[in-house]
């Protein structure tokens, strides 16, 4: 078999450059993904309280429609929006799913 060196050669080097611009999008895209995170953590209750009304406001819900939609009380609603640990657990995450807000842990 009689191979074109140079031919092979391009193919190889064009292949290299491919691969370490995947690399380069990769890693970047890895970046951007740690920046959006990082503007979403939380490290105090009160901050998430502050995120769900915020995001209840962004879509336009009231608290009598988010009450029906969670079956939580605007009474609890307000007091979760102020200071969520004075609700249940299972209160802020119904009323978080309800407004389409992921609780996670990231480690």
């Amino acid at each position: 078999m009689n191979y074109d060196t140079t031919t092979l050669a391009d193919k190889l080097h064009a292949m290299g450059e491919l691969l370490n611009d995947v690399k380069k999008a990769v890693i970047l895209r890895a970046q951007e993904s740690d920046l959006a995170v990082s503007e979403h953590v939380i490290s105090e209750s009160a901050q998430l309280g502050v995120q769900l009304n915020q995001r209840r406001k962004e879509l336009d819900i009231d608290l009598a429609t988010l009450e029906l939609q969670t079956g939580v009380s605007a009474s609890t609603l307000k007091r979760l929006f102020k200071d969520p640990e004075q609700v249940k657990f299972g209160t802020v995450l119904r009323v978080a799913n309800a407004l389409g807000v992921k609780l996670c842990a990231a480690v």
